[in-house]
């Protein structure tokens, strides 16, 4: 049976993909993020369809739901997630697919807990790195199952992916599938050649970074941002450093494209859902956003970056700051 895998390509959904692949080797793995994943999965057939780690933007659900059902009657979808979705559409997609989505837990560990039974024990450690890559390491299940293991190693070993795949030798998706189907085959992350040297060279680029954003860095509201770094690659470590040096409680890394704005969106104050922010700040300049509750992203549009901060900054005002 044909299956494709449709993934995220951060260091959860490389794991997510790698466990899927575990199981079903032999299946194509395409890389795919939330604006294309309409037209992506549109554009691929096959028999079995895994989709892992790909969060739905709340202006496609209404067209993406119909391409699920349609696509629904002839393969078999499997369907792991962990960003969040109205109710009503879970309960629609559980009609339709094999569904397994929790807000809780990385898409890793959802796609290795479906699959353990039918592939190797050790690759847990996949669910392990995955889970500490998207900062999910926390749940009941990994926090169980990590004290099997060196945690000083998995830390080792996750980190070797999520900082070696912003180095510019592993951004294009065929070196990452190249990481996939490492883990896939049993390897670890620094089995794959040239990656550990990338993360060390990312280590010492995001030194330079934050020098970088604490001299260009600005401040509106309780909100820093830095814009249009030449440091594309390392818009995560570039949004929190913006929030560090201008002692905010959010941070933003803004690239200025050809027809929108992209902003990745890092916050210090973990009460603070960033996913819900960034979803409704967005729509309120005629973008979208959405992510996880301490990363998240929008894109929006060319003229409407003051708006957006305007009214993340009114949104914040929802949340109280802790006391110190």
């Amino acid at each position: 049976m044909k299956t494709m895998i449709l993934t995220h390509s951060d260091s959860d959904g490389i794991c997510a993909g790698a466990v899927a692949l575990s199981k079903f080797k032999g299946a194509e793995v395409f890389f795919t993020k939330p604006v294309s994943f309409y037209d992506d999965l549109n554009s691929h057939d096959a028999e079995r369809i895994v989709i892992t780690d790909i969060a739905i933007p709340r202006r496609d659900i209404s067209d993406v739901m119909k391409l699920l059902e349609e696509k629904s009657k002839n393969y078999e979808i499997l369907y792991f997630d962990h960003h969040p979705l109205p109710d009503k559409v879970k309960k629609k997609l559980g009609t339709m697919l094999d569904v397994y989505v929790n807000e809780n837990a990385s898409a890793s560990e959802l796609v290795y807990r479906y699959f353990q039974k039918d592939i190797p024990k050790e690759r847990i450690w996949l669910a392990i790195y995955g889970a500490i890559g998207d900062y999910s390491q926390h749940t009941e299940f990994v926090e169980d199952r990590i004290k099997n293991w060196d945690a000083r190693a998995l830390y080792f070993e996750a980190s070797a992916i999520v900082l070696g795949i912003k180095d510019r030798k592993f951004v294009s998706y065929n070196s990452k599938r190249v990481i996939v189907q490492t883990l896939a085959n049993g390897n670890n992350p620094s089995d794959v050649p040239g990656l550990i040297r990338a993360a060390k060279r990312v280590v010492n680029e995001e030194f330079d970074l934050y020098e970088m954003v604490k001299k260009y860095a600005k401040k509106s509201g309780d909100v820093g941002f830095v814009k249009d770094t030449h440091f594309f690659g390392f818009r995560g470590p570039s949004a929190i450093f913006a929030a560090t040096v201008t002692e905010s409680r959010v941070g933003l890394a803004v690239y200025t494209r050809r027809n929108h704005i992209d902003i990745t969106m890092r916050s210090r104050d973990y009460s603070v859902p960033l996913n819900h922010l960034a979803e409704e700040a967005g729509e309120a300049v005629d973008g979208s956003g959405g992510g996880h509750p301490q990363a998240a992203g929008a894109r929006i549009p060319l003229n409407k970056f003051n708006n957006f901060l305007k009214e993340l900054n009114k949104l914040l005002g929802r949340y109280p700051k802790a006391k110190k």
